[in-house]
């Protein structure tokens, strides 16, 4: 197959994770009449238990990785913290990567992630890019607290994040962090967590779902309300950035763009995600 011919049912695709998330997937694209194959380190995964065919090894195994990915017609994911090496393994030996794995490199990143939404011009919080305790003393004196330092890789329901007020010592948050890098945030005084969830294909046709939003509890998403209790203007707002976002991307695939309504009405992007979202598990009723 090539890029610009479609995917038809009765192909494989191939998914890399097996967690909750690729098994909705692997329903909705059963249902569809695609193969499913998945590739993920645990054995009989919530996604394998729906495929019709899963890989247990390591994101480490060159070998195992590279057969995988011989057997698919097309590799995508179903989380983003995939290791970088392992993305290329597998495009060498399947080039059709939906995102493809550049896109994955930023959302896996915080500070890459951020740096890439600054420089299109997109509506991020105040930022800083902290590696030492120098850095931290510095980020906080040019972005102010309370802010959020934010571990830049591996951090996901609030896991890796330190608040940062008036009184907090810094010497003493640094030295009992192992992150080799971070990023300090200014807090935003928000109304509410909105995402949203685009699906873009090869020649830029776009789907936008519903704006949803969000309600956590202990940093961990608990319940989405679809569409969202926003004023419609809103609604087009965070719709447009979040196609703007995937359009910048070059995106082929599924992204979700979440973001916090600040109570002077403006948005401003939280987080990316280049796959299934949780906050759109509604959609496969």
């Amino acid at each position: 197959m090539t890029p610009d011919k479609p995917l038809l049912p009765g192909a494989t695709i191939g998914v890399m994770g097996g967690g909750q998330l690729g098994r909705m997937f692997a329903i909705a694209a059963r249902r569809m009449g695609y193969r499913v194959h998945t590739f993920s380190p645990e054995k009989n995964g919530p996604a394998a238990q729906l495929s019709d065919c899963a890989t247990a090894a390591s994101y480490d195994d060159e070998e195992a990785v590279t057969q995988f990915a011989r057997s698919i017609d097309v590799l995508t994911f179903e989380f983003e913290n995939i290791p970088a090496a392992t993305i290329a393994w597998a495009a060498r030996a399947q080039p059709l990567v939906r995102p493809r794995g550049a896109i994955l490199l930023i959302a896996q990143n915080r500070w890459r992630e951020k740096e890439f939404l600054f420089g299109a011009g997109f509506p991020v919080a105040p930022f800083r890019r902290v590696a030492s305790a120098p850095d931290l003393t510095s980020a906080v004196e040019a972005i102010g607290r309370p802010a959020i330092l934010k571990g830049a890789a591996f951090g996901y329901d609030g896991k890796g994040q330190q608040r940062i007020d008036p009184g907090t010592d810094l010497a003493a948050v640094w030295s009992g962090r192992k992150d080799e890098e971070c990023v300090l945030e200014q807090v935003i005084d928000f109304e509410m967590e909105i995402s949203v969830i685009v699906a873009r294909g090869p020649a830029g046709a776009t789907a936008v779902f519903p704006v949803c939003e969000n309600i956590h509890r202990h940093h961990i998403l608990d319940l989405t309300i679809a569409p969202a209790r926003i004023d419609e203007q809103v609604a087009k707002a965070a719709r447009e950035i979040a196609g703007g976002v995937a359009v910048s991307l070059d995106l082929v695939g599924l992204l979700a763009v979440e973001m916090f309504l600040k109570r002077n009405g403006e948005l401003v992007i939280n987080e990316l995600a280049p796959r299934p979202h949780n906050s759109g598990h509604w959609t496969i009723e």
